[in-house]
This record gives structure tokens, C-alpha cells and sequence, in this order.
């Protein structure tokens, strides 16, 4: 489902600004029983990690090597060599590559902490600093989030009646297509938590080869689409993202044999959030239009129906800015070619393979992969004529500003969402940019991935479905894949295996370039913390998460050892986080 802000319109940078509100977070005052405010004691110097790593094999890497370690079979410890003459840089990488699911997802404590061997076990180590890196509040769900968490869960609900899957539907006789002026009664969803349905009247504006458009006949007249409108929704569907998203996932269901795919206009998607301060509803599919049958299949319009917003004034609140009909036809764009990847989705899985809908982080990586290959495959021309630099800024930006957020604090956010969640925006922009870089080293064609995405789509699910497709563990992936986010077009660094880059994208350029310092105020967003050897930081690793640090020697520098543990006892790291150290030598 894509229920995010899309890129507004007209950037002459080639990207384009999410109209996102900053989440302003209040920190909480905790007070002793007597009704003082104390300060929690200084966190206790950590113990070297010399003695733990003592009898541990030095790791020896040329420049450009890397390694991926399970501190479970190593005490936590990575051991780097003293460095020569001409100085060593490395960079560390811990990560979670834990693929189980839970409401509140995989968290686990952990201490990363670095010392130089050659002190004495006795003495102090020499600390750089000490974080105490609290488990980062997650932002409040907007409307938006919650409309698509009650959809994923009644999704996860209807297909997990036997009843519902594997219904191989014998060929059903054809139907002839609706045509343009037909009029026809559908039901939408009326509330958040989808509880509660609405009979929309709508009529039919355009029918192609795939899509069929109805506009709700109740909406308001001011700035209404027009029929050039409606024909370049219908062409822009029926020419290009209606193929993409076969050629890439697999084909459609077609319950009612008319071989269209109905395109919903109406208010009652708008009326979904009535603030939109924190994003609003574009549109949406739901899983239960494709049930047929049983008690389950009251609401269902028994169709392939997609739901998206229209035109409208700003509301009297001033919470919901007015939408322009070329507003509308430039975000329902994108938001077609992401939710009908959902679609074949439930078709594939859920219909003809008689499994569970997919896991929504992988759900929505494919439905923000099928948006890139919307912005690399559509000629240039239709989205520049709408006002874009190009397709990729139309398409493809607000998963490359998700994903510049993401890399801001890697460690705070899930890749592995919990199953309460949609994924934040930065989620999403992690799990885009993960199975990005999985098909860069995975498919045969690198950049489309389409011998790869058709047979993930009915994977066994989640990560197990990488796995099967890679036959490469998904910790080791993830801890790879998060080394090649800092090191890919790295200046004056070459990576000996492919696995440490990405073929597809420049996002180091992009970030940096200066025509973007305004999206993009901070430059690259990964600015991991260094250390010679005195090092210690205390946070919380969450599924598919990451730290990254960088150790710099100096000419002829002590050794340092890199130890994982869970806390400042030196306890051992959860093996439920199913911890790796990534490390790749610099220089």
C-alpha cells in the first residue's frame, strides 16, 4: 500500500520535497519516589577488551578485503594488526541479520567497544567516549499508517483461512469490459480501521486494454479531472506500468473475467485522513475484493479494484492542503504502479500458490522497486511534459530521500518491520535499498532484476525468500549490504568483491551534489564515529539494523581489537539478534 507523501511536482534538481511536518519529541523528566528529579549515575568504565579477545587469530586483510564474523564463535572479537608504515583504516560494521518477525520487532541491547592490545590488561582502557544511545522513540503513526496497518492485518487474517487460498479458479466465461458512461456501485472503506464500508456510485471515464477509470459521481466539481486527464491515467497504465509490473512480478487475478483492472476515484480515500499534517492517503488495494466466497466476502467488490484520492479544496481545518487535478493524475501515477505489485502479490501467493500474504517489509521493497522501474523505464518525455526533470524525479525520489534518512541513524530503524507496523518512511527507505543492492549482486540483469523478482514474488516469504533466491545467508547479506552503503563510490577506495557496492545507483553523488544542498543539507548522511583504540558506545540493535565505526592507525599504529557484547559486564551478545561484525580494509 502506498500511503506516503509522493514527490510534489516541479523540482528543477531532479529531486523533489516529501511535505513532511518535523516530529517534534518531547524528552520525559524521571522523578525519584520523594518527588526529585536525580540524575541516573555515570555508566561505569567498560572493561578492555584485551583479556576477552587474547586468544583470538589476528584478521589479516589486503585493501579492499572484507569479512563477515559471528561474534557468537569469537567472544565478540575482531583483532586488526598493528598497522605499517603507511598507516591501516578500516570499517566496522555490527548488525542484526534476525529475520523473525514480532509485534514490536527483534531489539536487543548491545556494547561495541575497542581497545589497543598492547596496554596492560591492568590499566584503565583509554575511553574516546562513552553513548548511552537509548532506544530512539519511533515516530506517532500517522492516519495514513494506521489505515494500512488495519489493512495488513486483515490481510494477514484473510489469508490465513484455508479458505481464502490456493483457489485455483477454473476459467471463468468472459465478461464483456465495462464502457465509458457505465455506472456501477462499489464498496470502499469508511473508516481507519477498514470496520466499516461506503457504497460509492461511480462512472466509468476510461477503458483501455488493462485499466478501466471510474470517477466517484458525488465528488466535487471545482478543478475536477477532465477527460485528457483521465485518458493520461488510463494511457500511462495501460502502456507502461501495467507491463513493468508483469514483465517484473508475475500477472494480475481476474475474478471477474473481464480482464480490467477498475481504477476507483473517489472522496471516500480523502476522507480517510482528515489531517494530513503527518501524509494522507494516495490510494490503496485490499486483498479482500479478491474474495469470492463465503461469510468473509460480504464487502468484497469481487474485482480488481485499486482506490485513489481525487481532487479536492483544502479543508476548513487548514490540516489538508487543497489538490490540484494535476496534483492528483502526478501522485496517483506512482501510486498505481506500487499498488498493482500488491495486487499480483495476493494473486500469486495468495490465490494460485496457497500461501500467506507476503511479509510487508519485502511487500513494500517490491512495490517501491516496481516505482524505480517505473522511473527508469518510462521515456522521459511523459513525465517531463507534467513538469519533472525526469522520470526518477516523478517516480523514483521519495525513495531516495527515504533512504538518505535511514542512513542518518541506521541503527534506530527496522529493516525486519514488526508485523504492528507499515514501516516508517525511513523504514521503507531501508527495505527499497536492501533488495536493491540484493538484486545489483544477485540478478542477471542488475538494473531491471527481471529474471530475479518474478520467483521471489512466491518465495517461501520475508527473508527466507532472499535466502532461497541467493542461496546466501541473510545475515551475512545485510551485514554486507549495510558495509557497501558507506563504501559505495567511496573516493580512492576499491572494493575486491562486488558485494561492497552497488551497480545501479550514485546516491554519494546525488546527496552530494550541491544543486540538491537543500534537500540534502547534510551531505552523505552515514558519518560513522573513528577511533585509534579507546572506544565504547552502548545502543540497542533492531532487525536488519546497523552501527558503523571506522578505525584509523596511524604510521606504525598499535593493533586494535573490536569486541560485540551485550553490555558493559561483558556479557554475551543475544544470538536471537543473530549478531555479525562486518569488516572491510579501507586502506
Amino acid at each position: 500500500m502506498q500511503l506516503i507523501v509522493k514527490p510534489q511536482i516541479g523540482s528543477s534538481r531532479g529531486l523533489a520535497v516529501l511535505g513532511r511536518v518535523p516530529l517534534v519529541l518531547v524528552a520525559g523528566v524521571l522523578a525519584a519516589c520523594g518527588g526529585d528529579v536525580v540524575d541516573p549515575p555515570p555508566p561505569p568504565p567498560p572493561p578492555s577488551s584485551t583479556a576477552q579477545c587474547s586468544t583470538q587469530s589476528v584478521l589479516q586483510l589486503a585493501v579492499g578485503a572484507h569479512e563477515v564474523v559471528d561474534p557468537t564463535q569469537t567472544s565478540g572479537c575482531v583483532r586488526v594488526p598493528q598497522a605499517g608504515a603507511g598507516g591501516a583504516e578500516y570499517l566496522v560494521v555490527i548488525a542484526s541479520g534476525a529475520t523473525t518477525r514480532s509485534s514490536t520487532g527483534v531489539t536487543g541491547g548491545y556494547q561495541l567497544r575497542a581497545s589497543n592490545p598492547s596496554a596492560a590488561a591492568s590499566a584503565s582502557p583509554a575511553v574516546a567516549r562513552v553513548d548511552v544511545a537509548e532506544p530512539a522513540p519511533r515516530r506517532k503513526p500517522s492516519a495514513a499508517d494506521r489505515f494500512h496497518d488495519h489493512l495488513r492485518v486483515r490481510e494477514a487474517e484473510l489469508s490465513a483461512d484455508p479458505a481464502n487460498r490456493g483457489v485455483h479458479l477454473a476459467p471463468r466465461a468472459e465478461t464483456a469490459p465495462p464502457v465509458v458512461g457505465d455506472v456501477r456501485t462499489f464498496k470502499a472503506c469508511a473508516n481507519l480501521a477498514c470496520n466499516q464500508f461506503v457504497d460509492v456510485a461511480a462512472t466509468a471515464r476510461y477503458v483501455g486494454s488493462k485499466a478501466a477509470i471510474y470517477m466517484d459521481n458525488a465528488v466535487p466539481t471545482a478543478d475536477t479531472l477532465r477527460d485528457v486527464d483521465y485518458d493520461d491515467l488510463g494511457h500511462t497504465f495501460d502502456t507502461q506500468h501495467y507491463p513493468i509490473d508483469l514483465a517484473a512480478f508475475g500477472p494480475e487475478s481476474d475474478i471477474d473475467g473481464n480482464e480490467r483492472i477498475v481504477i476507483l476515484m473517489t472522496d471516500a480515500v480523502n476522507n480517510l485522513t482528515p489531517d494530513c499534517t503527518n501524509g494522507r492517503v494516495l490510494g490503496y488495494f485490499f486483498g479482500l475484493d479478491l474474495i469470492t466466497s463465503g461469510a468473509q466476502s460480504a464487502n468484497s467488490n469481487k474485482a480488481e479494484v485499486f482506490y485513489t484520492f481525487v481532487p479536492a479544496p483544502a479543508n476548513s481545518s487548514g490540516t489538508c492542503n487543497a489538490i490540484s487535478r494535476t496534483a492528483t493524475v502526478n501522485n496517483v501515477k506512482p501510486t498505481l504502479i506500487h499498488e498493482l505489485q500488491h495486487m499480483i502479490s495476493w494473486n500469486r501467493r495468495v490465490l494460485q500458490s496457497g500461501s500467506t500474504s507476503e511479509e510487508t517489509w519485502l511487500n513494500e521493497a517490491m512495490s517501491h522497486f516496481a516505482e524505480e522501474l517505473g522511473g527508469r523505464l518510462i521515456p522521459n518525455a511523459e513525465c517531463v511534459a507534467a513538469g519533472f526533470s525526469s522520470c526518477r524525479s516523478q517516480y523514483v525520489s521519495s525513495d531516495i530521500i527515504n533512504t538518505y534518512d535511514f542512513l542518518q541513524d541506521p541503527e534506530s530503524h527496522f529493516l525486519i518491520y514488526p508485523t504492528s507496523s507499515n514501516g516508517t518512511l525511513e523504514e521503507r527507505g531501508a527495505s527499497w535499498y536492501f533488495l536493491r543492492w540484493v538484486i545489483d549482486q544477485f540478478a542477471t540483469d542488475t538494473i531491471i532484476g527481471s529474471d530475479f523478482t518474478p520467483a521471489l514474488v512466491t518465495g517461501p516469504g520475508g527473508g527466507a525468500s532472499i535466502v532461497a533466491r541467493t542461496g546466501t545467508p541473510f545475515a551475512q547479506l545485510v551485514t554486507e549490504w549495510l558495509l557497501a552503503a558507506y563504501l559505495d563510490d567511496l573516493a580512492t577506495f576499491t572494493p575486491a568483491s562486488p558485494r561492497l557496492r552497488l551497480r545501479s545507483w550514485g546516491l554519494r553523488s546525488i546527496w552530494t551534489d550541491t544543486r540538491n544542498a537543500q534537500i540534502f543539507p547534510g551531505g552523505f548522511p552515514l558519518k560513522p564515529d573513528s577511533t585509534s583504540g579507546g572506544y565504547s558506545r552502548t545502543g540497542t540493535l533492531r532487525g536488519g539494523s546497523g552501527r558503523h565505526l571506522r578505525l584509523i592507525q596511524q604510521a606504525n599504529g598499535p593493533a586494535i581489537d573490536v569486541q560485540l557484547v551485550k553490555d558493559a559486564q561483558g556479557n554475551a551478545i543475544d544470538p536471537t539478534l543473530v549478531p555479525r561484525i562486518g569488516i572491510v580494509r579501507i586502506r
